[in-house]
């Protein structure tokens, strides 16, 4: 459409030696908006799924991310940000990795 914002999705997937837990996903969430410099809505949400793993996602003004974990070993967790406003997915990516301590991690940008 003419005179619509570009839309960018950004996934990331990776496997941690424990699964991520409620705090420290809390805390990925506030300083990935950092990293991808959006401006947060509201405090991240962080559930507990209890045998299925953790989870949460935080508002950004121009969408938001998502953050899911899975109980298997290694430990898995998927990221999804998606977004209007134009971010770096591969400084997201480098982010991702390096806070969460990943022993593998993959990306993949998908335009929209």
């Amino acid at each position: 459409k003419t005179g619509s914002k570009p839309k960018t999705r950004g996934q990331i997937e990776g496997t941690t030696k424990e699964m991520v837990p409620p705090e420290k996903i809390r805390s990925y969430l506030i300083e990935l908006a950092k990293v991808a410099k959006m401006q947060v809505l509201s405090e991240p949400l962080i559930y507990n799924g209890h045998k299925l793993g953790f989870g949460g996602w935080v508002l950004w003004k121009t969408s938001g991310c998502a953050f899911y974990t899975y109980p298997c070993k290694p430990a898995l967790f998927s990221v999804d940000c998606h977004t209007c406003k134009p971010f770096d997915p591969k400084k997201v990516f480098e982010f991702t990795k390096k806070y969460l301590n990943a022993i593998d991690c993959v990306w993949q940008e998908v335009k929209i």
